[in-house]
């Protein structure tokens, strides 16, 4: 079976529209604390109050989910709190809450905790990782933390679908101080007819424009084609007032991009070229896609909604064929293709 990307955020757009929603109050983006680049989302709030994130998910009984995390501040007087909710239609699936006593870890099935650790201490950056299949007599939750097996369960765990995953502040006892969370690097992925396995531990780096590639045929908001990466390479992104447009089908506009440098070690999973995009009508659509070395890979055509929101297509491998290496990321362009009718 084939494991399928549902979403991964890392925050680096500046937009909290990297995430489907939040709840509460006081999640927003941060540029402390993050494990990679120059953000995190941040959860944050005092008392019994809620401060979540809320990533929709097409119904489905098997995914994973992995993300850096970090509990920053915790007041001792709250006995638990609830940190990542995994639900369906009817309430929590499956859960992990933290508990001041003891600084215990607990894996939650229907509200009762089947496996707990002790010593999940405070002020520390871990990946959590999560392996999640939802069956009546034949399910499994297997929590990892920083690549390791540290609570698991087998057996009855519910019979309806996932749909939503919460993360953040999303339930707790009360007490009178404020608990902000941290998350960085987050993924989701379908992993229907899968066996139970450790969930990749994977890191999400940015790259932007940084020049004018191959195409230049979409019209930019300042009246022209010159120069369009520097109306599109704003964070957070200012579609208002800088864009790039069409209404001509089958037009591409292209973008040389900034570059990282692989730490040792590292491998390219994929890279992923995304906009920010909105149509004006109902039939305008977009394909996104990458240009290297004269070659060009565009994926599937995709529909914008009639507000700005992100659109992806993850490409495992680059134009022409093979893995993704050091000189590939030096040396691609980002590349726009109008489709649809207008």
């Amino acid at each position: 079976m084939a494991i399928t990307r549902l979403m991964q955020a890392g925050a680096e757009s500046g937009s909290l529209l990297e995430l489907d929603s939040t709840g509460g109050a006081g999640a927003s983006i941060v540029t402390s604390g993050q494990k990679t680049g120059a953000r995190a989302f941040q959860a944050s709030n005092a008392g019994a109050n809620t401060s979540y994130f809320l990533q929709n998910i097409p119904a489905t009984r098997q995914i994973r989910k992995g993300c850096y995390h970090q509990i920053t501040l915790f007041n001792t007087t709250s006995p638990y709190l609830t940190f990542l909710s995994i639900r369906s239609a009817g309430g929590e699936l499956i859960g992990l809450q933290y508990t001041s006593v003891g600084n215990n870890l607990s894996l939650m099935i229907a509200g009762v905790a089947q496996a707990t650790i002790p010593g999940y201490t405070l002020n520390v950056l871990r990946h959590v990782a999560i392996d999640i299949n939802i069956d009546a007599s034949a399910g499994w939750a297997k929590v990892y933390i920083d690549g390791v097996l540290q609570l698991s369960f087998e057996g009855n765990t519910g019979n309806a679908d996932i749909i939503t995953d919460w993360f953040g502040k999303i339930a707790g006892s009360g007490g009178t101080g404020t608990v902000t969370y941290i998350f960085d690097d987050i993924y989701i992925d379908d992993t229907t007819g899968e066996a139970a396995t450790a969930p990749p531990v994977l890191r999400f780096y940015y790259v932007t424009p940084n020049a004018n590639g191959n195409y230049s045929q979409w019209d930019g908001s300042d009246g022209n084609q010159v120069d369009n990466y520097l109306l599109i390479d704003e964070i957070p992104p200012n579609s208002d007032t800088d864009y790039v447009e069409t209404n001509v089908v089958d037009e591409l506009d292209s973008y040389n991009m900034t570059t990282i440098t692989l730490e040792a070690g590292q491998q390219v999973e994929a890279i992923i070229p995304f906009a920010f995009v909105k149509r004006a009508g109902s039939t305008e659509e977009i394909a996104l896609g990458t240009r290297l070395s004269g070659t060009d890979a565009v994926g599937s055509d995709q529909a914008p909604t009639t507000s700005y929101n992100f659109l992806w297509e993850r490409q495992t491998t680059k134009p022409g064929g093979g893995a993704w290496a050091q000189a590939d990321i030096d040396g691609f362009e980002t590349v726009l293709k109008s489709r649809g009718s207008y």
